[in-house]
């Protein structure tokens, strides 16, 4: 969705999901390969857990971006207004 995060939180979080799938997939196939039955299964169960989270953890960092950068549009349009009108009190 975006091109580069803004948010340093965001792109750590991108990076730990990198991390885990990476991870995950190595592990599967040490697993897969170590395996005197030659079970294609257990590659897949390592790989499939590993994405999960991963998939997760993208979708977290995204919705961390996401609120940043309404914060950072919020903040600066808040910069010309003031919440309260002081003007218009009542007496």
């Amino acid at each position: 969705m975006f091109k580069r995060y803004t948010n340093k939180y965001a792109r750590w979080i991108r990076i730990l999901a990198l991390v885990i799938t990476i991870v995950g997939f190595i592990v599967g196939l040490y697993i897969w390969f170590d395996d005197l039955n030659d079970n294609f299964l257990h590659f897949l169960t390592s790989v499939f857990y590993s994405i999960i989270p991963s998939i997760f953890l993208l979708g977290f960092a995204e919705v961390i971006e996401i609120l940043y950068r309404i914060h950072l549009r919020l903040e600066f349009t808040a910069e010309d207004k003031s919440l309260f009108d002081e003007t218009n009190e009542s007496e």
